[in-house]
């Protein structure tokens, strides 16, 4: 078996892009709040860092494989919100939509120095587990409207497939994420504030 069946971009690319689109929107949001809120404190972590020698300490003891595990566990919860009408589901990503983009408007540099390197990865991935709940969704609602859950099922033997492919594509991504969430993303917090 393929990873990708032949038409895998035709057939997911509007529910994919609907889903990046809603973790950016919510990024942007709270990108907004967080610099609102911001006002007069201007780079208000960077600065304390910087001027607070004792409170330096970057951990690298983050353990990839736990932070693996926690990632996974929600963006699987996101995916069985699925079952549920996907309202969990978008609940989750604009939360985590927000919570990111806050951090950017509130201080920029701590955000692309501690967050950035392994936040592109993470977040698509939960972008993509929202896509696999709209797909889930849509199937739930054609077996309610068809009313033959052994019929319907078959019918969607391609839609399974390929939330099958997104489901791989989005565990690569969290381990990849993982690995420089816990190795990588400390040393570019060390290197960015000079510790």
């Amino acid at each position: 078996m393929k990873l990708f069946e032949e038409g895998f971009i035709e057939r997911n690319k509007k529910v994919i892009i609907t889903a990046i689109l809603i973790m950016f929107i919510s990024a942007i949001i709270g990108a907004g709040m967080g610099y609102i809120y911001n006002g007069d404190k201007l780079n208000f972590i960077s600065n304390a860092i910087s001027s607070n020698p004792v409170n330096n300490n970057v951990s690298t003891a983050s353990s990839s494989i736990s932070l693996f595990i926690h990632n996974f566990i929600v963006d699987f919860l996101t995916i069985i919100g699925g079952l549920v009408f996907s309202i969990f589901s978008v609940a989750v990503t604009v939360f985590n939509g927000i919570s990111i983009g806050y951090v950017f408007g509130f201080d920029l540099k701590f955000a692309c120095s501690t967050i950035l390197p392994h936040a592109i990865l993470e977040y698509t991935a939960g972008a993509l587990s929202l896509a696999i709940a709209f797909k889930l969704t849509k199937i739930e609602i054609d077996i309610i409207k068809k009313r033959n859950f052994k019929n319907t099922i078959k019918e969607h033997n391609i839609d399974f497939k390929d939330i099958l492919s997104i489901f791989v594509v989005m565990v690569i991504l969290l381990a990849v994420a993982a690995v420089i969430e816990g190795h990588i993303t400390p040393l570019i917090a060390m290197w960015a504030y000079g510790l």
